[in-house]
């Protein structure tokens, strides 16, 4: 496989000083206010902007042509205001700073379908940016990917057994979480920047960069593992502040698995990054059907946890690692 745009060195390293360097950096405000007692929410918004930020920036300073530049400032200024609100939810707390974020994510994201649909299909395409065909196919992955993750939803209660299995069954025979899931295809149009602020990074940008060095299946592991470890200051400070290890091992299984599969989905549909936009977009939002509930926060895992969920996430997504996207290219 092929990067997209060949990538330089220069490039590559502005894309990790802003991917990597600056959210570890921000983790720093992130545990103050974590240890004040303070909602953190906005750190883990703004930080799904920073891959995406990266590919951007670093495309703007090499004056690359014919770059949907419009379309790439709207998404670092709306970086730098998520990053605003971040910083001043520490200094002046208060849940208004989260409102404040999410009216920049609506509004930020309203104008980029616009400034996105009115620009030439040229640059959309040279900057991964247009959605290619393969429809059908798209929205077959889509649909495997809820079956497969809601399955292991249900899984994951039976497993509990007893009240909380009877209870979670209870939960799917009232109206909420179905509701829930029609609320959720209007709002990927107006929220969907963040989702594509890590997929624009990590599927169009990076992965096909450590494809390229590594080979494919290696490549997609090793972006799984960044992928998990770039969660750090989350896991840290925002997940699961009790069992901060349990967490990160448990994110670096998911971000292996689940990003294998959005690779293979994303190469079937012709390079299409609109897919695992769509993918990561599904899996962050489905937890308010799955669960009922949103709040991901100050979480607490168990070895037995970590072990349940390696086995779950790696039955149902190792085996796309043998499909033929990862099939490495022969020498001739």
């Amino acid at each position: 496989m092929n990067t997209p745009i060949r990538t330089n060195k220069r490039e590559l390293t502005i894309f990790f000083v802003v991917a990597f360097a600056v959210p570890y950096l921000m983790g720093i405000p992130l545990a103050i206010s974590q240890r004040a007692g303070n909602d953190t929410s906005c750190f883990a918004n703004a930080q799904m902007f920073y891959p995406a930020a990266g590919v951007m920036l670093a495309y703007l300073i090499a004056k690359r042509p014919a770059l949907p530049v419009r379309f790439y400032v709207l998404h670092i200024v709306t970086t730098i205001l998520c990053m605003a609100c971040s910083v001043l939810s520490v200094i002046v707390p208060g849940q208004q700073w989260l409102v404040y974020l999410n009216l920049v994510l609506i509004a930020a994201s309203i104008l980029a379908w616009i400034l996105l649909l009115t620009d030439k299909k040229e640059k959309r395409e040279a900057y991964g940016l247009r959605w290619h065909r393969k429809v059908t196919m798209a929205l077959g992955l889509c649909a495997l990917f809820l079956v497969l993750k809601t399955a292991m939803v249900f899984l994951s209660a039976f497993l509990q057994g007893g009240e909380a299995w009877s209870d979670y069954l209870a939960y799917w025979q009232t109206y909420v979480p179905w509701v829930n899931a029609l609320i959720l295809i209007p709002n990927f149009f107006l929220c969907f920047l963040p989702f594509f602020g890590e997929e624009y990074g990590w599927r169009y940008f990076l992965t096909p960069v450590l494809q390229n060095k590594f080979g494919r299946r290696r490549g997609v592991v090793i972006l799984g593992v960044l992928w998990g470890l770039w969660h750090l200051p989350l896991n840290l400070f925002f997940y699961s502040p009790e069992t901060s290890l349990q967490s990160l091992i448990a994110q670096i299984i998911v971000c292996v698995t689940m990003g294998i599969f959005f690779t293979f989905s994303y190469e079937m549909c012709g390079q299409n990054v609109w897919v695992p936009v769509l993918l990561h977009y599904l899996n962050n939002n489905m937890i308010l059907v799955w669960s009922g509930t949103a709040d991901i926060s100050n979480q607490v895992y168990t070895w037995g946890d970590i072990l349940i969920s390696a086995v779950m996430y790696g039955v149902l997504f190792l085996p796309f690692l043998a499909g033929k996207p990862f099939a490495e290219e022969k020498e001739n």
